[in-house]
């Protein structure tokens, strides 16, 4: 990712002092502390907790970014307007706000992000007369130890569309997010991660309705479970740096599974994600699906890259007659 770190201004809100504690300038950054907010930000947009949303016309937040070029002054707005929410509702916790001016690939971008403090310990000595005692100490606003925002908002300044990273707090006697309802005003669009699932889910399950009988299909093993694990590999197959465009999927489909195109797009109109969405899927989850988990009853696991799931040659399922599942693993080394 082509990203460039202009300047970051920080501000504390601790919910339990009577106000913030807004800065009135941006930060002297070395090496760790540029080193730092970079990794916050390139974590925040691989994240596939995060759902790209757009601003509602009467958002009074992006009423006041295109009026306001004062970073500083926009970035003290930002941290009193989330401080009253901290005030208002004491389940959101308190923490640290940067606010990151920056660019990716050239287009300008906001970036928001919220540290949540974690309790914790940290020793202490105390010299007493002519001795010394070291001991340990209570602290609750230790912050997180890893470059990772707890909440975030990544706001595109040339085409005012804003990604969020939220969580749901306690908020008048329910869970609920916050930041897209009461701070930024924009639309609650599903998680990436929520996207990719639908997408998944649904392909499987048109395929599967298409074609009831795995037999008939040249590429999907006679097992249960082999449908999901083809079709989940065309869709893992059509990410283009960890982005899966959803026409790319419904071509495949189309082209490999003819009778299920049709119920995959009246299927996923009815999930929230559109024939032109374009999911983010995180390394992380990329990943996970790249293998598949068989597991006994005696507690053995074994673990299949997915690939292989459909060699013949490599392992071969074999229904029992008492309706169990064996698995023949082919060539092992020893």
């Amino acid at each position: 990712m082509e990203l460039k770190l202009n300047q970051v201004i920080y501000h504390i809100l601790d919910a339990g002092a009577s106000e913030p504690v807004l800065s009135d300038r941006v930060m002297d950054l070395d090496a760790d502390l540029f080193e730092y907010f970079t990794a916050c930000l390139e974590r925040a947009f691989a994240s596939d907790d995060g759902k790209n949303c757009t601003f509602a016309p009467d958002s009074a937040f992006l009423q006041e970014m295109q009026r306001n070029d004062d970073f500083i002054d926009l970035s003290r707005r930002i941290a009193g307007v989330m401080f009253e929410q901290q005030l208002q509702y004491p389940g959101i916790p308190s923490g640290d706000l940067a606010v990151a001016d920056f660019t990716v690939a050239g287009v300008p971008y906001y970036g928001v992000l919220k540290l949540n403090y974690r309790p914790g310990y940290t020793h202490m000595t105390n010299v007493l007369g002519n001795g010394r005692c070291s001991t340990i100490a209570p602290q609750r606003t230790l912050l997180p130890g890893t470059p990772k925002a707890d909440e975030a908002a990544l706001i595109d300044r040339a085409n005012l569309t804003i990604r969020l990273i939220e969580k749901r707090w306690p908020l008048d006697e329910k869970k609920d997010v916050y930041l897209s309802t009461h701070v930024f005003g924009c639309t609650q669009a599903l998680p990436e991660k929520e996207k990719f699932k639908a997408v998944c889910e649904t392909a499987v399950a048109a395929v599967q309705k298409a074609y009831p009988e795995p037999e008939a299909l040249d590429d999907v093993p006679p097992f249960d479970g082999g449908t999901e694990t083809a079709v989940g590999l065309l869709v893992r197959n059509q990410a283009v740096e960890n982005t899966i465009a959803v026409e790319d999927v419904r071509a495949r489909i189309e082209e490999q599974y003819p009778l299920a195109a049709q119920a995959f797009d009246e299927a996923l109109a009815e999930t929230g994600v559109t024939p032109t969405d374009h999911v983010t899927v995180s390394p992380a989850r990329m990943k996970k699906i790249e293998n598949r988990s068989f597991k006994t009853q005696s507690g053995i696991e074994i673990k299949i890259p997915a690939e292989l799931c459909n060699s013949d040659e490599a392992v071969e399922f074999i229904h029992n007659a008492g309706g169990g599942l064996s698995l023949l693993i082919k060539d092992v080394l020893v």
